[in-house]
C-alpha cells in the first residue's frame, strides 16, 4: 500500500519534498582564456603615395603628317615588397574638324613583351609586375596619319593603381599635327607660273596648302607650307614646269634668311665703278662716291656728265661693274 499511497499523493498535488539545489559549477579552465582579439582588415596600399609615372621626356610632341615618333614613360613602384599594378591604357583623339579627322595608329610593347602590339582599343588594362625602387620603361610608338588636319591630336592616357584602390596615378602622352615647309623645285624662270597655278588649287583645298613663297634669291624652287607630303604631291600633279617636291621637311631656320630682305647697298664701296639701271640715267655709268647703310642709298657721280653732279640713288639701282677702292675718285 505504501507504493501506492505514494503514487496517490503525487496525484492529489501533495507538495513533495524540495530537491537539495546543485552548487553552481566552478569555472573551467577554458573559461579563463581572454576572448581573441577581432580581426582588422590590412589596409590597402594608397597607389599616390607607392607608384609614380613620369614622362621620359616630353609629354606633348608636334608632328608632320606622316612621320612617326615614340612617346615614354616610366613606372616606378615606392612599395615596402613586390607588388603589382594595374595598367589602364585609353587612347583618344580629337580634331578641329569633328567627324573629318584621321586616326593615329598607336603601337606599343607590354612589359616582358619583344613584339609590338597595336592598340585597337579604346581602353585596355594590364597586370605589370614592380620590384621596389625598380623603374618599367612604357613605350608608345604614334603615327601621324597622311590625312591628318592641322590641329588634329591624340592622347595616350595612363593610370596605375595597386590592388584597385580608386586612387590611381595618372599621365597623359599628347601629340598634336603641325604644318610643314615643303620645297618645291621648279624650272628656272617659272618659279612665279608653278606657285601661281599651285595657289589657284590651293584655293580649292585651303586645308593641304597654306602659304606659298617664292624667293627671289633662289631660282628654281618654290616653298609651301602645308600639312603633308602627299597633299601638296597631289596638288602638283600636271603643273607645268613643276619638278616635284624635294624629299624630306624644310626648318623655317632653312627659309629664314629667305624671309629677310637683302640689304641692298651690301657689297659697294666708295670709289666702285657702277651702272645705273633704272630712273632717269638708266644705262650711265657712274662712280659711287658715298653709301648711306641705313637708309639702303647710294650717292654716285656720273663719269661722262660734263660737270659731276652727285646723285643719289637706291641701292638696287645700280648694277656694280668694277669695285674699286679709291676713295679719291682716282
Amino acid at each position: 500500500m505504501s507504493g501506492n499511497e505514494d503514487e496517490i499523493g503525487l496525484l492529489s498535488g501533495t507538495p513533495t519534498a524540495p530537491s537539495t539545489p546543485k552548487p553552481a559549477p566552478s569555472p573551467s579552465h577554458s573559461s579563463m582564456v581572454p576572448d581573441a582579439p577581432a580581426h582588422v582588415p590590412t589596409p590597402k596600399l594608397d597607389s599616390r603615395m607607392f607608384l609614380s609615372l613620369q614622362a621620359a621626356d616630353d609629354t606633348a610632341r608636334n608632328l608632320t603628317a606622316g612621320t612617326i615618333t615614340t612617346l615614354s614613360a616610366v613606372l616606378t613602384s615606392r612599395a615596402p615588397g613586390s607588388a603589382t599594378a594595374k595598367l589602364t591604357i585609353e587612347v583618344g583623339y580629337t580634331s578641329t574638324y569633328p567627324g573629318e579627322g584621321a586616326e593615329w595608329p598607336v603601337r606599343w610593347t607590354p612589359p616582358g613583351k619583344r613584339t609590338m602590339l597595336e592598340l585597337f582599343p579604346r581602353k585596355e588594362s594590364h597586370n605589370i609586375a614592380l620590384n621596389p625602387g625598380a623603374g618599367v620603361p612604357l613605350s608608345f610608338e604614334v603615327t601621324a596619319p597622311v590625312g591628318v588636319r592641322y590641329g588634329d591630336r591624340v592622347e595616350v592616357r595612363l593610370a596605375a593603381e595597386l590592388e584597385d584602390d580608386g586612387n590611381p596615378v595618372q599621365l597623359t602622352l599628347a601629340c598634336v599635327a603641325r604644318q610643314a615647309v615643303l620645297a618645291i623645285k621648279t624650272s628656272r624662270g617659272y618659279e612665279r607660273e608653278v606657285a601661281d597655278t599651285l595657289l589657284a588649287r590651293a584655293e580649292e583645298k585651303p586645308d593641304v596648302v597654306f602659304s606659298l613663297l617664292v624667293p627671289s634669291s633662289l631660282r628654281g624652287y618654290v616653298f609651301a607650307e602645308g600639312m603633308s607630303f602627299e597633299g601638296v604631291r597631289e596638288m602638283l600633279k600636271g603643273i607645268r614646269k613643276a619638278r616635284g617636291l624635294v624629299e624630306g621637311e624644310t626648318t623655317l631656320k632653312e627659309v629664314e634668311p629667305l624671309l629677310v630682305p637683302k640689304i641692298t647697298v651690301e657689297g659697294f664701296v666708295e670709289g666702285a665703278i657702277v651702272e645705273l639701271i633704272s630712273g632717269p640715267f638708266k644705262g650711265e655709268k657712274a662712280r659711287v662716291k658715298k653709301i648711306d647703310q641705313a637708309k639702303e642709298e647710294i650717292t654716285v657721280e656720273l663719269i661722262e656728265a660734263v660737270v659731276p653732279i652727285p646723285v643719289t640713288v637706291r641701292g638696287d639701282h645700280v648694277r656694280m661693274l668694277e669695285r674699286g677702292g679709291s676713295k679719291g675718285g682716282s
